[in-house]
């Protein structure tokens, strides 16, 4: 909240969309304490419709796209933090929606769409510079998806459209790094805190347990009784190829440092 109150292209630790977004919220609601309560809840049905649309692009039908869009609502990691105004938030938000608006790009090639997935990645990574996994998963499925491949080799300006919003979206923040000794990326860097190794057992347990107790007991128990009807379809391995690979890398930090379950 205190961000919002002086806006600014970046701050030290974190990038500035939320302070935006607190702020234009804050000028039409006002800064009451049920009024700054109230955002994180609108945020979170937000995602929760994204989720939704993610789901029926995935040709799952609307009863089971409904039920995806509920179970995220009622999951400990959004319900127990529904009151938190955290930069998870929003980077989930448009992280969503980037992976809503890569499968249309895959469908059609269209040069809007291509626009659109710079646009909702750039303002994911101005939520949050964790955003800069989609990059990995976006080479992944590029690798292991032919017609994702095609689209991408075939249309060379596409891609081009694509880097350029997305770039256009970061200009700012980096213009401010630029002018303030890149001081979010040294933080969130010594965050990694990658020069004190110290390798252990622990923690990667640890990790993987607040997964599945942010996931929550009910959707955890479904996933291991519903687990031998899973079907490598494609789906199933454009949610894997985003949620995998994350989950990978953030374990083998958990090795060899530690790793906030978020």
């Amino acid at each position: 909240w205190l961000w919002s109150q002086a806006l600014d292209l970046g701050y030290y630790s974190k990038p500035p969309l939320l302070a935006w977004f607190l702020s234009g919220y804050t000028s039409l609601f006002g800064d009451s304490f049920v009024s700054i309560k109230m955002f994180p809840i609108i945020i979170y049905f937000f995602i929760s419709f994204a989720i939704y649309k993610l789901s029926i692009s995935l040709s799952i039908s609307k009863n089971s796209s409904s039920l995806c869009a509920i179970s995220f609502l009622i999951i400990p990691a959004a319900s127990l933090s529904s009151f938190l105004i955290s930069t998870d938030l929003l980077l989930l938000l448009f992280w969503t929606l980037s992976m809503m608006i890569l499968l249309k790009v895959r469908v059609t090639g269209s040069m809007l769409n291509f626009f659109l997935l710079g646009l909702f990645l750039g303002l994911a990574f101005l939520a949050k510079y964790a955003a800069v996994y989609f990059f990995l998963s976006l080479f992944l499925l590029i690798i292991i998806d032919k017609k994702t491949f095609g689209v991408f080799k075939n249309n060379p300006a596409g891609g081009l459209v694509f880097f350029i919003s997305f770039l256009v979206v970061l200009l700012p923040n980096i213009y401010w790094n630029l002018n303030n000794g890149w001081i979010t990326f040294s933080h969130t860097s010594d965050n990694a805190n990658l020069q004190n190794l110290n390798l252990n057992f622990y923690e990667p347990l640890k990790f993987l347990g607040a997964q599945i107790l942010m996931l929550g007991p009910i959707l955890f128990f479904s996933f291991v009784v519903l687990i031998k009807y899973f079907s490598f379809d494609f789906g199933n391995k454009f949610l894997l190829i985003f949620s995998l690979p994350i989950v990978f890398i953030v374990l083998v930090e958990s090795f060899l440092v530690r790793a906030n379950a978020n």
